[in-house]
């Protein structure tokens, strides 16, 4: 390790609080909570509900409640909830989202990417891109695992793993519904209703509806603001019998709509010098791009953007059975059963008011997967063992179109270029994996974890080339098959200093396997680079968790080194004018970093939750061939520093079931890309959030809530385009948002 200090620093630091931990028992249930303390929730870092104090996993939990009452509508809005984690739609809502935990994700545009980061909802691994977004509503709980995951997760995974876990059956009949009215024409609606079948049997149906539109004002004529629909719907049934029970569960997704327009921001002060735009003006008027034009408004959110054709379509269904059975006393036994279908088409315009480079993403995804798992149960152990399967099919239809607007000049018409591409990958893996936690003493308990995989990806990979005067079929078209296997696992020792204080000490390695990138290659050779290997990880680890003797005040936190090897990076070429995005496997590369966590429960109506994270050091290892560079620089989407908090304030002694929350998300200065660009830069900023609620009766509850309450000005994206139109492709961040919200339960 280069940074010996801020490992030998940080277990002094934190065993201070061992000295002060009474040994009075942990108050865990809500039956025994004062008002004065926090709410004790069960984290599933280990697949069973368990304290925080009894994991050696870094692992945030987020209430379903939470959620809900801080309008979050997709998983990418919990970035920056959890420390060192980052999430973002990367090339605008509706295409793969972007996952960061640690350093470690997956910037990329492809929908043939696979993340080092799942998402399991309900036990359902996410598998490829498209499967990555979410919809947040009627959720139980939502805990995010920083560092690998793999020795009792089905898929293995480098970065981390977000389990989303609904709300379940219950016996009795009740329910309740949701309205949320807020500006930008935005409306949602959540119901649920929950119905008893039987003495043994229930059934949950919950539904969610949400219209809206982008705070960015298109002023090209004919042009969209841009905007989505979403309907989601899931039902589950449980049933509970003496040695088993059966869940099952079935959802569906439909969103339509249009892309949120992009913002070309020109770099250049005139056209014909090419003199470069000093970097504070670009993105004004005083500032063009390669074709001599300005943006026609210093209004952040004002744009010109030839969208008028530009859509967006996905429809999704999926099913799950669940059977547990408990043979004997202390034995389980879980089968996990999954299917998924999706597609998707998604057009995009990243020029602005020309048409220079556009195109579209259409999918076409079928997923299965076969998970069956033994848990045993002894006086001073657990062991865990499963077998996992999966089988993912994925056909892309995709489009670019390179400067369509020269076809009409003869001196300029050898320019335009449009590729079609017919992608058909198919990925399966298998593997094995087995976990053993063992009590040494009533001091330390030892955890060995395992994992063998197994993994196959089969491409075929061709492409169409339209030019103005001949249509070129099968430019290239390629077959090939990658093959990787692989050994990973985890050592941890975790030391219970009271029943509320514990240290632990890990090593994982992790391993994500290789595969193909199906992008928007513009040649036979790039297409023919676009195998990828796998990369592995070694993590070492230590952190704690610490909780006062009435639960008031509960601290956790972690220290960690990453040696990666053969890092799989998304490269974005900038040096020619057609777009060559490519994912390659970077050299060793370094990241080590602390964070923490601090939820305090001041008095009975106060309450402060806080979240930091450093990354001091995160850092690429330098690639380099004939046509790609990797410089040894800062991961991209990787902030130094991030934070968040939540002050809430019960005013029971003016105004009794009134309550007021209101927070922060912050980030530091990051990149969009390995190059550091500065063009490409996103300053650090912080985004408020603020909500009041009122109960007039037990069933009834009115709230006021805000997003951005600053009005901050921010990207979610920042593309190099200098190259082919000397400007910056952008997409910017939404506007301050004020609404209503209304919710009755029966």
């Amino acid at each position: 390790m280069n940074n010996p200090t801020l490992f030998t620093m940080a277990p002094a630091m934190f065993f201070v609080f061992a000295a002060t931990a009474a040994e009075a028992p942990l108050v865990a249930t809500d039956d025994n909570k004062t008002a004065d303390e926090l709410e004790v929730i069960k984290v599933y870092a280990q697949r069973r509900a368990q304290d925080k104090t009894e994991v050696s996993v870094a692992v945030t939990s987020l209430a379903g409640e939470d959620i809900a009452g801080r309008r979050l509508q997709s998983s990418t809005e919990l970035s920056g909830l959890a420390p060192n984690f980052v999430a973002s739609t990367v090339s605008g809502e509706g295409t793969t989202p972007s996952f960061n935990i640690r350093g470690v994700g997956m910037f990329d545009y492809n929908t043939s990417t696979v993340s080092p980061i799942s998402i399991y909802s309900d036990d359902v691994v996410s598998g490829g891109a498209n499967f990555l977004s979410s919809s947040l509503f009627d959720l139980q709980q939502v805990d995010v695992l920083r560092g690998p995951q793999g020795t009792l997760f089905g898929r293995n995974t480098t970065g981390g793993a977000i389990l989303l876990m609904s709300r379940q059956p219950e016996s009795e009949f009740g329910g309740y519904v949701s309205l949320d009215v807020a500006e930008h024409n935005s409306r949602q609606l959540t119901a649920a209703v929950n119905a008893p079948l039987g003495e043994q049997t229930s059934a949950r149906l919950a539904v969610n509806h949400q219209d809206y539109q982008y705070s960015m004002q298109n002023l090209f004529p004919l042009g969209q603001d841009g905007g989505m629909r979403h309907n989601n719907a899931r039902l589950i049934i449980q049933s509970d019998f003496d040695q088993f029970s059966l869940n099952l569960k079935l959802h569906s997704e439909n969103v339509q709509g249009a892309p949120k327009p992009i913002y070309s921001a020109g770099i250049l002060q005139d056209a014909a010098s090419r003199a470069p735009c000093p970097l504070a003006d670009v993105g004004s008027r005083s500032c063009v791009d390669a074709f001599g034009y300005a943006v026609p408004s210093d209004d952040y959110w004002q744009t010109v953007a030839d969208t008028f054709d530009k859509k967006h379509d996905t429809e999704s269904y999926g099913g799950s059975l669940k059977l547990t059975a408990e043979p004997a006393s202390g034995y389980q036994l879980k089968s996990v059963t999954a299917y998924k279908s999706l597609q998707r088409f998604h057009s995009f315009d990243s020029d602005g008011p020309g048409n220079f480079i556009e195109g579209s993403f259409d999918s076409d995804n079928s997923f299965f997967s076969q998970e069956l798992s033994l848990a045993v149960q002894g006086d001073n152990s657990f062991w865990t063992s499963g077998l996992f399967y999966l089988d993912e099919s994925l056909t892309q239809l995709n489009d670019l179109d390179l400067f369509r607007d020269f076809r009409l000049v003869p001196e300029l018409a050898a320019i335009p270029a449009q590729f079609f591409y017919h992608n058909k990958l198919d990925n399966s893996s298998w593997s094995a994996y087995s976990q053993w936690e063992q009590t040494l003493n009533q001091t330390f308990s030892l955890l060995l974890g395992g994992r063998y995989t197994r993994e196959k990806n089969q491409y075929q990979a061709r492409s169409d080339l339209d030019l103005v005067p001949v249509f070129i079929p099968s430019l290239w078209d390629l077959t090939g098959e990658i093959k990787d296997n692989e050994w990973s696992g985890k050592v941890a020792l975790l030391q219970k200093l009271s029943e509320r204080h514990s240290l632990y000490y890990s090593l994982s390695r992790g391993f994500k396997a290789g595969g193909y990138n199906a992008g928007y290659a513009t040649s036979p050779a790039q297409a023919a680079d676009s195998a990828y290997a796998p990369e592995r990880l070694n993590a070492w680890e230590i952190g704690g968790h610490w909780q006062s003797e009435k639960t008031t005040l509960s601290f956790d936190w972690a220290a960690f080194y990453y040696d990666y090897q053969d890092q799989q990076v998304f490269v974005n070429q900038t040096s020619g004018p057609a777009p060559y995005h490519v994912l390659k496997n970077a050299g060793d590369s370094q990241i080590y970093g602390v964070e923490a966590e601090l939820n305090w429960r001041i008095d009975p109506a106060m309450q402060l939750e806080l979240t930091l994270g450093h990354l001091p050091k995160a850092n690429l290892g330098k690639y380099q061939t004939e046509a790609v560079l990797v410089p040894e620089n800062r991961l991209p989407f990787t902030s130094e520093w991030m934070a968040s908090g939540q002050f809430s304030y019960d005013f029971a002694g003016m105004l009794n079931n009134l309550q007021f929350q209101l927070g922060f998300v912050y980030l530091s200065d990051f990149y969009f890309d390995q190059y550091e660009n500065p063009y490409t830069e996103q300053r650090g900023y912080t985004l408020w959030h603020s909500r009041l609620s009122y109960q007039p009766m037990p069933e009834l509850e009115v709230s006021v809530f805000g997003k951005n309450l600053l009005n901050k000005e921010y990207t979610e994206l920042r593309f190099d385009s200098i190259a082919a139109l000397a400007a910056v492709t952008e997409l910017r961040g939404e506007t301050r948002q004020l609404g209503l919200g209304v919710t009755y339960q029966f």
